[in-house]
């Protein structure tokens, strides 16, 4: 018999150790897990450590400057946070777009998409009007939540802004001034001014709101104030956060937060790092999905899919194209007769009529709010001719558009789309986003100064009272909505308290 050999079991290989840090009131993590965990089984295991409170379960864990490991993926960091993991050769990738970078990449959502998707959503929609709404600053005691300006807003803003200009629209902009969020009243005081200015925007507004934590706030205080979702005010976020979007009522339409794609992407990036790869890796912003429309922005109420997809086809493309009826078959399998008859179901008109119809809405928006000449309007809107577009606008109204143009001219400055301050040279005031656009300095300026409350809009060089950008509600409705503000204060705290933790609302 031959001795037994004992086998040579080679030693086990070391696991690199990586952390994953994000705040508490973060519903991002779980999402940005699972993209971790997918780069890894394709490439190589680590050993993830995140911070955890079990009560008394389990060893607690900190993350901070202490901290020793191969690599860090974080939300947000300090400076001296940074500082110390470079020098400690802690590979880092950050996934906000706030807070300082060190010199390490960011693997953040692309929020000028998030923003152009908004809007273009909200144009699909046909609102009349578009505004949008973000906190101008954040106040934290903890220095790793980056308090400040904020960024993630502007870059959204800027997108929604830019889809906007292709339909000649400048919405209706406001941030909310900074406040020290750990104060007990903080929530009390974002309440009052999420109300105040709802109450600003007229009837059939798009509302983008930068997250969904920020938008349940808004639903629950028109809720409050009486204004109907989404026949007066359709609101969509961004984030796709379950709990937000399913505690109010509607539900919340929203933009998905891509947070998968996210932490694959930032597993790659700190994988090279971990490698030896150079620090100085580009950032990199991810692509984001379409928004999922739920309630609050359900204007269309077609139980036929089919139809729904059409008229938001035509919502979106008439403005610019002179779609052809004979075309819309070719958006489903339905025929072109059974699109008409369900067409005169639904909409109580046919499709040429609705093709029309959005037509010349797009039309007498621009000559109200434009100064395109009609030469310019008829080659954005694809008229064959100037005289294709006076007799279409004059078939529809009995008006020739010059005249239609200088009555309007004639009559009172129109509150909306508007900002709140100047005069831009194409005719629609300029918010203090056109500011905050031509002059960066604008990021160090005092929040009252990017709100613009204190500015009054300018019409023929005159400054008018701030009341004129009010929406029309007079007489008993305005008091009787004063006297509910009044009056739900305390069963809106509760309520809000239960929901949403006023901590809870940040998402960017």
């Amino acid at each position: 018999m031959f001795p037994l050999q004992s086998a040579h079991v080679p030693p086990r290989k070391k696991r690199r150790v990586v952390a994953v840090r994000y705040p508490v009131w973060s519903s991002y993590c779980p999402q940005v897990l699972e993209g971790i965990v997918s780069y890894m089984r394709e490439n190589e295991a680590w050993q993830l450590v995140t911070e955890n409170d079990s009560y008394g379960e389990m060893a607690p864990v900190t993350l901070d400057e202490n901290w020793r490991g191969d690599g860090i993926i974080l939300f947000r960091a300090t400076e001296q946070e940074l500082e110390a993991f470079r020098k400690n050769e802690v590979a880092v990738v950050l996934t906000s777009t706030e807070g300082p970078d060190g010199g390490f990449p960011r693997v953040v959502p692309d929020n000028l998409e998030i923003g152009r998707r908004a809007a273009a959503h909200l144009v699909e929609c046909a609102v009349r009007h578009f505004a949008f709404l973000a906190r101008g600053e954040t106040f934290y005691r903890e220095p790793q939540f980056a308090p400040g300006i904020r960024r993630y807003a502007r870059q959204r803003l800027k997108g929604f802004r830019d889809e906007l200009r292709r339909y000649a629209i400048e919405p209706h902009v406001h941030y909310l001034k900074g406040r020290p969020l750990w104060k007990p009243t903080s929530w009390q005081e974002i309440q009052a001014e999420v109300m105040s200015f709802l109450e600003t925007l007229p009837p059939q507004t798009g509302l983008f709101v930068v997250d969904d934590a920020l938008a349940a706030v808004v639903l629950r205080a028109a809720d409050a104030l009486g204004i109907t979702i989404p026949e007066s005010l359709a609101v969509v976020g961004f984030g796709n956060d379950l709990i937000y979007c399913y505690s109010t009522l509607p539900a919340l339409s929203t933009t998905p937060f891509p947070g998968f794609e996210i932490g694959r992407n930032a597993a790659r990036i700190l994988h090279q790092q971990m490698l030896g790869g150079k620090t100085a890796i580009p950032s990199l912003t991810v692509p984001v999905a379409d928004v999922v429309q739920r309630d609050s922005t359900d204007v269309l109420a077609i139980p036929d899919e089919h139809i729904r997809k059409i008229v938001r086809h035509i919502r979106l493309t008439a403005p610019r194209d002179p779609i052809r009826v004979s075309e819309l078959p070719q958006l489903s399998p339905l025929s072109l007769t059974t699109i008409k008859a369900l067409f005169a179901q639904y909409l109580g008109h046919s499709p040429k009529q609705e093709i029309q119809r959005v037509r010349l809405q797009h039309l007498t928006h621009l000559l109200a709010h434009t100064d395109l000449s009609l030469a310019e309007i008829a080659e954005q809107m694809r008229f064959s001719s100037v005289h294709e577009l006076s007799r279409f606008f004059f078939s529809k109204t009995g008006k020739r558009p010059s005249e239609y143009r200088e009555e309007r001219r004639r009559s009172e400055p129109v509150p909306f789309p508007a900002g709140t301050v100047g005069q831009p040279e194409n005719g629609h005031r300029k918010s203090n986003a056109d500011q905050e656009e031509k002059n960066p300095e604008i990021h160090s300026m005092p929040l009252e100064d990017l709100t613009g409350e204190d500015e009054m809009p300018v019409a023929n060089g005159v400054k008018q009272p701030a009341k004129k950008h009010r929406s029309p509600r007079k007489g008993k409705a305005r008091d009787d909505r004063k006297k509910r503000k009044q009056s739900v204060a305390t069963d809106f705290r509760d309520h809000f308290q239960r929901k949403v933790h006023v901590r809870d609302i940040e998402r960017g």
